[in-house]
């Protein structure tokens, strides 16, 4: 450790300890008759050195503290959090789906109209734009407009024509929503209230109705949009509460949800992105997860470099040719025991492990359990590299590039990683002296295989990963 970076954390100076330093430092300069005190020329000058010192030990230490997930704040959390994987939760706002109403024969209203939750006049914007038919439409809102008894109504429904006269003393919309659930259709009072209309819909997601309209009968076509609202952070829109149409858009008579929206979200806190990271980083104490698995893997098992966990939770074989309801845990490092009984003790309870290594763990009650995974398979890269030397640099040997090489795709290619073939130039500019350069690359499934070389991208899949070495590497130096 450090001077002032100790194994106990930031030994800040005092104020006063730093006043001691320049004092001590400018007698040394001029002598021990040098006039420091606090009242003379020198003293004042000490002090106001001492206080742009002190400024910096407190930058330094507020830096240093920046980087305790328990002290940081704002930027500097996000960055700790980020080690983790994990991002800060930016606000988010209110969606809801509502219906639009028209009494016109057809209306388009545009993206961006605006609708008013009335509770704290809060706005909504149609996220795209909606068309509605009155011959086809997602559903019709039929109002009673003042209907008499006896009287006949004809509704040109497209699954069917109704002629409603009614006699009886059950109001006009109830007797017509009979009247059109014998047709085929279907008639709700979504509201509960005869006098907010009958809400008519049919199986097959259409519903128009055409020619006439019945008087004294009030007749909207309705489609459905996603409206957000306009202002960032927590808000809730409760079933019926975005029922004010705010845009001037002729035609557009009404808007209303019958569902509940999606409550949007403040920004995340410090303290929230806290527990959430921490809740996060100790993942490792669940099991049967795909995250704690893998974290388990790593973690417990001796020699393990890296494991990642695929789970198939469909009930057919996927893409990767994983069994219906199966995991694969693929596993660089370790010994097939070790691994197999780290997989045992944290998998799923009834879900089948798969993968190209099988081995027997036995359990608590001394049978033997077969546990699967696999071991990443080896693609064997080949490298040939035509570079000229940069002749104001020391030229490298072809060891020193072919270390460097290694070095560089140790790194590089892990599980799944492509080869670019343009990107192993990163790893030859890590040695000095080479000029220009261009690179054709291969691989095959066996060290000894016979490459064929060319300048495209090579796809590794999930399961595989490239593995160079030296004697799959070839130099050609250009004179």
């Amino acid at each position: 450790m450090g001077e002032f970076v100790t194994p106990t954390g930031l030994q800040r100076k005092t104020l006063q300890e730093i006043r001691t330093d320049f004092e001590n430092g400018l007698k040394r300069v001029f002598g021990p008759e040098f006039e420091t005190s606090v009242d003379s020329p020198n003293g004042l000058l000490i002090s106001q050195l001492s206080l742009s010192f002190s400024k910096l030990w407190e930058l330094a230490q507020e830096v240093y503290l920046s980087r305790d997930p328990a002290q940081a704040e704002g930027v500097a959390l996000d960055w700790i959090a980020s080690l983790s994987g994990i991002t800060r939760k930016q606000a988010t706002s209110c969606k809801v789906k509502a219906m639009l109403y028209s009494s016109k024969e057809s209306l388009t209203v545009p993206a961006g109209s605006l609708a008013v939750r009335e509770r704290g006049a809060l706005p909504f914007s149609l996220d795209e734009s909606v068309t509605i038919e009155r011959s086809a439409c997602a559903s019709l809102l039929i109002k009673d407009a003042g209907s008499a008894k006896n009287t006949s109504y004809v509704f040109h429904f497209t699954f069917g024509d109704i002629t409603l006269n009614n006699s009886t003393a059950s109001e006009n919309l109830n007797v017509l929503q009979s009247q059109i659930l014998d047709a085929g259709g279907t008639a709700t009072f979504p509201t509960g209230e005869v006098e907010d209309g009958l809400l008519v819909t049919h199986s097959s997601g259409v519903v128009g109705i055409t020619g006439s309209m019945p008087d004294d009968f009030d007749i909207f076509a309705m489609g459905e949009g996603d409206f957000t609202a306009t202002v960032e952070g927590y808000q809730t829109c409760e079933i019926g509460e975005l029922n004010v149409v705010s845009s001037s858009i002729e035609g557009w008579d009404e808007v209303y949800n019958f569902v509940a929206g999606v409550p949007g979200s403040d920004r995340e806190t410090d303290e929230q992105l806290r527990v959430r990271r921490m809740v996060a980083v100790t993942s490792i104490q669940a099991r049967g997860t795909d995250p704690s698995i893998e974290a388990h893997l790593i973690q417990d098992v001796e020699g393990v470099l890296t494991a990642r966990v695929f789970s198939n939770r469909s009930m057919t074989q996927d893409a990767d040719n994983r069994p219906p309801k199966s995991f694969e845990c693929l596993v660089v490092g370790g010994t097939d025991a070790d691994v197999a009984r780290c997989i045992y003790e944290n998998q799923p309870a009834g879900i089948q492990s798969y993968g190209n290594t099988s081995v027997q763990v036995t359990d608590d009650a001394g049978d033997e359990q077969t546990i699967s995974f696999s071991r990443p398979q080896a693609k064997y890269l080949w490298v040939k590299i035509t570079y000229h030397l940069y002749s104001e640099e020391q030229a490298p040997t072809n060891d020193e590039i072919k270390a460097a090489l290694m070095a560089w795709a140790d790194r590089e290619y892990q599980m799944g990683k492509d080869v670019i073939p343009t990107r192993v130039l990163q790893g030859l500019y890590n040695v000095d002296g080479i000029g220009t350069a261009s690179v054709q690359v291969a691989v095959t499934n066996a060290p000894d295989g016979t490459p064929s070389y060319g300048t495209s991208v090579i796809s590794i899949s999930p399961v595989e990963y490239a593995a160079l070495a030296s004697s799959r590497t070839t130099l050609v130096k250009v004179t």
